[in-house]
């Protein structure tokens, strides 16, 4: 094995370390909290009575609870004692706070990516399966000259030179953490339109469309095309986002993004929701192989 693997591998090891951590530290407070009061008539500790409690925002345990931010000690060790969570598993819950407290690659880029996008781009990097509906080309398999082309609309980052490089970055290095490792199955479904609409350019283009061709001849790699021909489908509302994960321990997980937010959700309905549009879109869908215009 070269070096050069040695570490990407060992840098996924600490990545998966770091992402999943949160997560498990989240459902372990969320868990406790509900827990904390079962004997009551509403039969758990509301968010609002938690924060209040803890002397923070209840925006701040939801997202505590997700996953969806760093786990601060202070707050989970206190956390810990409001839900007289017993000493030897708050020593345990307190352990992972300090693994997930890892600085991720995406740290450098903080002021270029959403809030709502940071787990997305962790959970990307380990997933076991990714399932992608999109009517633009995905970040994740986005071209550098792709990428800076939209970058250069965002109505906010006009003045800032540099934007457009850095989102081109971010864009490869989550290429890297999605397609340079073993194991992981992606599945994408793209609009036709996304093949047709000239971001950047008829040169930009076809080099983007040449890269998704060379990522679809991948083994672990199945990209799909909604034709024009096709009419109505179930993606009528949107893109999307399913990850899925081999550790039980790991729920699933459903992203939607919009032009304000970002939504997770881990609900069964919601996931079986997203997986029937998604069936309904594969036998709609042609190979992108297939695909010729």
């Amino acid at each position: 094995m070269s070096i050069v693997k040695r570490v990407y591998d060992s840098c996924m090891t600490q990545k998966a370390s770091a992402a999943t951590q949160r997560r498990s530290v989240g459902r372990q407070l969320k868990a406790a909290r509900e827990a904390f009061h079962a004997d009551r008539l509403e039969k758990e500790l509301p968010i609002t009575e938690a924060a209040a409690a803890l002397r923070v925002n209840p925006r701040t345990i939801r997202r505590l609870e997700n996953g969806e931010v760093k786990p601060n000690y202070t707050l989970v060790e206190s956390a810990c004692r409001l839900y007289r969570i017993a000493p030897e598993t708050t020593s345990r819950i307190l352990e992972m706070v300090d693994q997930a407290d890892e600085d991720e690659w995406h740290e450098r880029y903080r002021q270029d990516i959403a809030p709502w996008l940071v787990q997305l781009l962790d959970l990307e990097a380990v997933a076991d399966r990714i399932h992608i509906v999109g009517l633009l080309v995905p970040g994740v398999c986005q071209t550098p000259a792709y990428a800076t082309a939209l970058a250069s609309k965002n109505p906010h980052h006009v003045d800032d030179p540099g934007y457009a490089r850095r989102v081109a970055e971010i864009r490869g290095r989550r290429a890297q953490n999605v397609f340079g490792r073993q194991g992981s199955e992606v599945c994408i479904v793209l609009d036709e339109a996304a093949l047709v609409r000239q971001i950047g350019g008829p040169e930009t283009m076809a080099k983007q469309v040449e890269h998704l061709r060379a990522l679809d001849a991948r083994p672990n790699v199945s990209i799909r095309v909604l034709p024009f021909t096709a009419g109505a489908t179930a993606a009528n509302k949107g893109g999307f986002t399913i990850l899925e994960f081999d550790d039980a321990r790991e729920p699933d997980l459903a992203y939607v993004e919009t032009h304000l937010s970002g939504q997770y959700s881990v609900k069964t309905a919601v996931l079986d929701e997203l997986r029937a549009r998604c069936a309904s879109l594969m036998t709609q869908a042609i190979h992108l192989k297939e695909y010729k215009r």
